[in-house]
């Protein structure tokens, strides 16, 4: 079992507070309050949460890695003008969640959705 440590913890808020943030975002977020945690301790406790199904990692097209903090099944849009990351949450077709592959098991998906974002759209 993992313990739960100062940083671990300030790791998680760090992400929490963050949107869909990548790794060196959220080093530099807790960096903002624990200026003694190394980039090191930060990257390899975002592994270990991915690992253990306490956050998501997620990889979108054309992105860094990002990670999210809700962990139920839901997807992302992401923005064509400015990069934002949205959660989706809608049901999977039925058909979907049993999708049969010859000599495969499916245990997953992800989807990617793009679009605009109300902002970027206002600016433009």
């Amino acid at each position: 079992m993992s313990r739960n440590t100062w940083q671990k913890q300030a790791v998680y808020e760090a992400l929490c507070a963050l949107d869909h943030p990548s790794a060196t975002e959220v080093f530099e977020r807790t960096g903002e309050t624990h200026p003694s945690i190394s980039r090191g301790t930060v990257f390899r406790v975002l592994g270990e949460f991915a690992q253990n199904g306490k956050i998501k990692k997620i990889q979108l097209s054309d992105s860094d890695v990002r990670y999210d903090f809700r962990t139920e099944a839901h997807f992302h849009a992401r923005c064509r003008g400015c990069g934002a990351i949205r959660d989706v949450f809608v049901p999977l077709p039925q058909e979907f969640c049993n999708a049969r592959i010859e000599g495969f098991t499916i245990d997953g998906c992800e989807a990617e959705f793009f679009g605009v974002c109300d902002k970027c759209r206002q600016n433009a």
